[in-house]
């Protein structure tokens, strides 16, 4: 695996499902919904339907827990025909609230590497989603302070990543990112000129899914701790 260390003085880290899990409680709460609508249809149906409403609110809503309550309600409104019964309403609002505010749980070896990389470089969370709900679980990680700011990004494009380099003062071969979605994290960066380091996570979100491109400029690594060895 080829050593960086001295070629990057900024790096950016995705959050959800890089720092802390994420992915997981979304689909925790796609269970919760398949229960409550369980006497409308079956599971597998149900899914399918909910992950076509949420490419449908997307481009209109962004990311985050309130469009994932767009999603569900629009899902539900069809499958009951038209009209939502009140049950189903306040079930749904229950789930996207539990979803919001879950405990934020910090993956293994987060802390550590952050700890070991903060002497060398300056580190920056560059996310995307809602921004209140992504700042709220930046504040709540406790782990702001090995961080020199957080980025909550409208996208993470070719576009986005270009003004993420021009707003932290640096050329686009000077991008180090570091995430587990390909199409996020990894390929937009490297299409750009910079470097992106993969970080897998066993679950990935259905609208991240993506092969992962060949490109002289992406390292893929087992978990977080190879970025001491990569980096220091």
């Amino acid at each position: 695996m080829e050593r960086l260390n001295g070629k990057f003085s900024c790096l950016f880290f995705d959050a959800d499902d890089t720092l802390w899990e994420n992915e997981q409680f979304f689909r925790d709460a796609e269970d919760q919904f398949a229960a409550l609508l369980a006497d409308y249809t079956e599971p597998e149906g149900l899914q399918q339907l909910l992950w076509a409403k949420q490419e449908d609110n997307i481009p209109l809503y962004g990311y985050g827990s309130k469009t994932y309550l767009i999603g569900m309600t629009d899902a539900a409104i069809e499958l009951c025909g038209g009209r939502l019964p009140e049950h189903i309403y306040l079930g749904v609002k229950d789930i996207i609230r539990n979803l919001a505010y879950h405990e934020l749980e910090i993956l293994d070896g987060v802390e550590e590497v952050l700890a070991a990389l903060q002497p060398h470089y300056k580190l920056v969370v560059a996310t995307k989603g809602d921004v209140m709900e992504q700042m709220n679980k930046f504040r709540k990680s406790g782990l702001a302070s090995y961080f020199h700011h957080i980025e909550v990004m409208e996208n993470k494009n070719e576009e986005n990543y270009l003004e993420l380099a021009q707003k932290n003062d640096l050329r686009p071969e000077e991008l180090l990112m570091i995430g587990n979605s390909v199409k996020s994290d990894i390929a937009p960066v490297v299409n750009i000129g910079g470097t992106a380091i993969h970080i897998p996570h066993e679950i990935v979100w259905v609208h991240e899914l993506m092969d992962m491109p060949e490109h002289e400029n992406i390292i893929c690594t087992k978990n977080i701790r190879d970025l001491k060895g990569l980096l220091l």
